[in-house]
């Protein structure tokens, strides 16, 4: 991303009804499906993940310095940077690796997939998150140097040809995807704009947090058929 971009997206995610709803769903995934252990959050960003679920992932890694600096400041240590591609951890070390948003950045997402796999214990999990459906790249993706916006098959693919096993796949941030769709597809010719920096007024937040988040209590049994994005819970065989 732009080096400016950490600077707004530290300054409003932690009330941003975006990062926040995604958190909640993360978490309650977590919490269900995977037991604590020493994990990595692969990339950081600028700490959130890394500060929320302590349980789950200790280390944060981030390409990026400026990212690593603003994890620092909520008084995170572990971290370090590296390419996802080529991490500084050992074969099959940690329990847990949560990669969100990430691989839609990098163009050999196949060799960051593949890097996660290695560096998992027998049994481990990984949690992937990426955007979906490449016709609603947009404006907002350029400005976040995104590489593309995954088909459901496309990641389920390629994620299966790193050796993992599937244990939950879908979409998510289901209820408000007509109205992000609508608003990507109206963006996607106005250059380079990204609306990470723009926090809705308070109540209009708190109602689109509270859309976002109530997918966590409707995992187990409302379909996906549809969703901005797609998130993948995957095992390393034993």
């Amino acid at each position: 991303m732009e080096d400016a971009e950490y600077s707004r997206m530290a300054a409003v995610e932690d009330r941003h009804w975006w990062f926040r709803g995604r958190l909640a769903v993360v978490r309650a995934f977590l919490e269900r499906y995977v037991p604590p252990g020493a994990g990595l959050d692969a990339s950081c960003g600028t700490g959130m993940t890394l500060q929320a679920l302590p349980q789950w992932v200790q280390m944060g890694a981030d390409l990026h310095c400026l990212a690593l600096r603003a994890s620092a400041t909520r008084g995170l240590s572990r971290l370090f940077q590296a390419d996802l591609c080529r991490l500084p951890v050992g074969d099959a070390t940690l329990d847990v690796v949560t990669c969100l948003d990430t691989l839609e950045h990098i163009e050999e997402d196949t060799a960051a997939l593949a890097e996660i796999f290695r560096v998992l214990k027998p049994g481990g999990h990984a949690l992937i998150t990426v955007p979906a459906h490449p016709w609603m790249f947009s404006s907002h993706d350029r400005a976040l140097h995104h590489v593309r916006r995954y088909r459901r098959g496309e990641l389920r693919r390629r994620v299966t040809d790193a050796g993992f096993r599937i244990r939950k796949f879908r979409y998510i941030n289901t209820a408000l995807f007509p109205l992000i769709a609508a608003v990507r597809l109206v963006s996607r010719d106005k250059g380079n704009a990204s609306d990470t920096d723009k926090l809705p007024a308070g109540p209009v937040n708190w109602v689109l947090y509270q859309t976002f988040a109530l997918e966590r209590l409707l995992l187990p049994w409302v379909p996906s058929p549809w969703g901005v994005s797609l998130l993948c819970l995957a095992r390393k065989a034993r």
